[in-house]
């Protein structure tokens, strides 16, 4: 039934292509093993080359011998298993973190550093039951439209074969393939919220229709098309709307409620200071002539001269932007609002990731003619901007104007330079016409926007 249900997913979703590589995130458990079992036994069939990938986080005691399972399993297997070990008891936890959100920043961290290097797609163990659960997760806390959509079966690069089976499914494939799994008992303690739905809040669900995780699992996809819908119109409101002094209240106005709330949301989300009541409210004032309200610590709103914007008040210290970033590849770097990913291949091997990656937003810089350390830092006077495919040199100071970007967000756009201080990469606007690979060149540095 498990691999029925999986070959029909990977089908409907064109998850794979022949010659394919496939990562497996192995962590030991049931479900990944059942995925890493099935992909395995079908490599030939799918044309596919498998791997896996494990992380010792060190915060359990079991984890060593839970790393020594899985390499064992994959040699039993005939498949290449690339393990980190981390020891995340024996390192500062970064401030304002969680224990699970830190391990699974690092984990993915290892991940996609992996994926990019071997080439490969990622796929995860993610179940049917799993998407039930995050949908049920994410309606308690008060999510939107979009956390209503839950687990994609396919995100960027990440594929998840099993989306469509059960944990049920699950079980009954390991019991009749013999599959060994290890069990994390954290898992039967009802102390996460996660695991109160899943131990509590689901079987009381199925006593009432027992394809419940099914049904939930079906209004999450009605749910994801319904919001990528809102979210394009919502996008073209934005672009229509905004201006100097920030966004049109008249065409916010005349918009669908829907899309406008979408659009405040998705303002509010990037501002750090999203929640119902601000949406609401911004929303309701949009019929006042005048409006002024605080959305976080340091974050206000106003509604003047019939424009809608965001900012900071004067009287605060303005934001310092860190004087520089140093980018180091296969690690993740933030600045400002945005965090980017930084890998260097082959051009040869850029095509393979170009098939595997169309999803992602990535762009390419000729790694062969950056001098020196490479970093991001704000904006310079004097720093220009070449576009690709026009010949068209502007300032960066001329260029924002233009775009109307709020003078608030310009020190926040990150900027790539290398050793001579020369403007490489420059946030959404992409690479500068100079440093873009051309045929004679053999390594590419890869950003990706995350």
């Amino acid at each position: 039934m498990l691999a029925e249900k999986a070959l029909k997913t990977i089908r409907q979703y064109n998850m794979l292509s022949t010659g394919d590589k496939v990562a497996v995130c192995l962590s030991g458990g049931a479900d990944s093993m059942a995925l890493f079992h099935f992909l395995c036994t079908h490599r030939e069939k799918l044309e596919i080359e498998i791997m896996a990938l494990h992380v010792n986080h060190g915060l359990r005691e079991e984890s060593g011998d839970e790393q020594l399972f899985v390499a064992d399993y994959c040699r039993e297997m005939g498949a290449q298993c690339i393990i980190t070990a981390l020891d995340m008891n024996n390192k500062p936890k970064p401030q304002g973190l969680s224990t699970e959100t830190w391990a699974r920043d690092l984990r993915y961290q290892f991940f996609f550093q992996q994926a990019d290097k071997l080439g490969a797609k990622l796929a995860t163990a993610h179940t049917l039951s799993d998407r039930a659960e995050t949908v049920l997760f994410n309606i308690t806390r008060g999510s939107s439209l979009k956390g209503a959509a839950g687990i994609p079966p396919v995100r960027d690069n990440i594929i998840r074969p099993l989306i469509d089976c059960s944990r049920a499914d699950v079980e009954k494939y390991c019991s009749e393939n013999g599959i060994p799994f290890v069990t994390d008992q954290t898992n039967f303690q009802d102390i996460y919220s996660r695991n109160k739905i899943r131990l509590n809040v689901i079987p009381q669900l199925k006593n009432i229709n027992s394809a419940a995780e099914k049904a939930i699992a079906s209004f999450a996809d009605d749910s994801r098309e319904v919001y990528s819908l809102l979210d394009d119109l919502s996008n073209s409101l934005y672009k229509k709307a905004v201006g100097l002094g920030g966004l049109d209240v008249t065409l916010l106005q005349a918009e669908h409620p829907a899309v406008t709330k979408n659009l405040i949301r998705n303002n509010l989300d990037k501002l750090g200071c999203l929640s119902k009541d601000n949406v609401e409210a911004i929303y309701s004032a949009l019929w006042q002539e005048t409006f002024k309200r605080q959305l976080s610590a340091d974050t206000f709103c106003r509604i003047k001269d019939g424009r809608l914007s965001f900012y900071t008040p004067q009287t605060k210290p303005k934001e310092r932007m860190p004087d520089f970033v140093p980018v180091k590849e296969g690690e993740m770097a933030t600045f400002g609002h945005t965090t980017l990913y930084f890998s260097v291949i082959s051009s040869q091997e850029y095509e393979n990731f170009k098939k595997n990656n169309k999803n992602y937003l990535t762009y390419r810089i000729n790694y062969d003619i950056l001098k020196g350390d490479v970093g991001l830092r704000s904006r310079k006077t004097g720093d220009t901007f070449t576009f690709v495919n026009r010949n068209v040199t502007k300032t960066l100071k001329k260029l924002f104007i233009e775009d109307k970007i709020p003078q608030s967000y310009r020190d926040k756009i990150p900027v790539l330079v290398d050793g001579t201080d020369a403007v490489v990469w420059l946030g959404d606007y992409g690479t500068n016409k100079p440093f873009v690979p051309d045929e004679n060149t053999k390594n590419i540095l890869l950003i990706t926007q995350m």
